[in-house]
């Protein structure tokens, strides 16, 4: 039969967007009537914690977070402070590598489970906060959309 020769496969067109799990994310933010707080707790190096801050509020802003960015605190205690003031249902702490050491426990322990702590990077002293319950952190290598949804899970209970 002449007719099935000629029969092709089609591939049928997928007219989903690229960004379409992202508006879908900020949809489910938007509908639970809730809008996460994310505050920078942004510290030590001027360079470092600038740019730490800028990729945090962008990375959280993609939920729909409404993100407070800051020009750097003194202390940790300043930072978590004044994020407990303004409400913060997240605390980023921004900084270098190699100042996490310093100032990511000292953070965690003084939030004291008041809002999701993250760390902005993925410092060499990881494995050590991980062990002291931090475990948040969001740099180039996450899954953007993956940790986002994860967070959602938790902040809009």
């Amino acid at each position: 039969e002449q007719g099935d020769a000629n029969k092709k496969e089609v591939e049928t067109l997928n007219f989903d967007r690229m960004a379409s799990e992202f508006e879908a994310l900020r949809l489910e933010t938007e509908s639970s009537g809730k809008r996460p707080k994310a505050f920078m707790l942004t510290i030590g190096n001027l360079a470092m914690r600038q740019a730490r801050a800028q990729f945090s509020c962008n990375f959280l802003a993609c939920a729909g977070y409404e993100v407070i960015d800051n020009l750097g605190f003194e202390t940790v205690e300043a930072g978590i402070e004044a994020a407990v003031t303004a409400k913060a249902d997240i605390v980023a702490l921004c900084s270098s590598d190699d100042e996490y050491a310093e100032y990511a426990l000292p953070a965690f322990k003084a939030l004291k489970g008041r809002a999701m702590f993250i760390v902005a990077g993925a410092p060499p002293c990881m494995e050590e906060l991980q062990a002291n319950g931090i475990n948040n952190f969001i740099h180039v290598r996450s899954n953007v959309l993956d940790t986002l949804k994860a967070y959602n899970a938790q902040l809009l209970k």
